[in-house]
């Protein structure tokens, strides 16, 4: 058996990210939303944010309702925010400069005289705030 991917960091920073039903800010948890065995978390890499009320409390949470009706009554797409979410950014460089693609957007870093750390720099605080905006 394959155990989940265990990733302590990124859950950490799932919840600093608003719930992705109510966009409380307030007992953020990450709800682990993948395929899983009896007893077993799913990946952490399948973590979304979500309130303490819609994760596990609430009449309408997660783990009362189950994956697909939580999805149908809060009208979310989880495997799309956990696609988000989980998006790897991709660096190149193009004419001079480095370029930065996540999903289907491109971000100009900077030129390839300033250097790649200083681009990497960049790459990493637009994922982040971009991945912040979509949770």
């Amino acid at each position: 058996m394959v155990k989940p991917i265990r990733h302590p960091g990124y859950l950490q920073w799932i919840r600093t990210l608003p719930c992705s039903v109510c966009r409380t800010t307030r007992a953020i948890e990450a709800a682990h939303t993948g395929p899983h065995g009896l007893s077993q978390k799913s990946s952490d890499w399948s973590a979304i944010p979500l309130c303490a009320k819609h994760h596990r409390t609430g009449d309408d949470s997660y783990h009362k309702l189950g994956p697909r009706e939580f999805s149908e009554v809060h009208h979310l797409n989880i495997s799309a925010v956990v696609a988000r979410l989980s998006a790897k950014p991709f660096i190149r460089v193009e004419a001079g400069a480095f370029v930065g693609r996540l999903g289907d957007r491109e971000y100009e870093l900077g030129t390839t005289e300033a250097g790649l750390a200083r681009a990497i720099r960049k790459m990493s605080e637009l994922r982040w705030a971009i991945q912040a905006e979509v949770a």
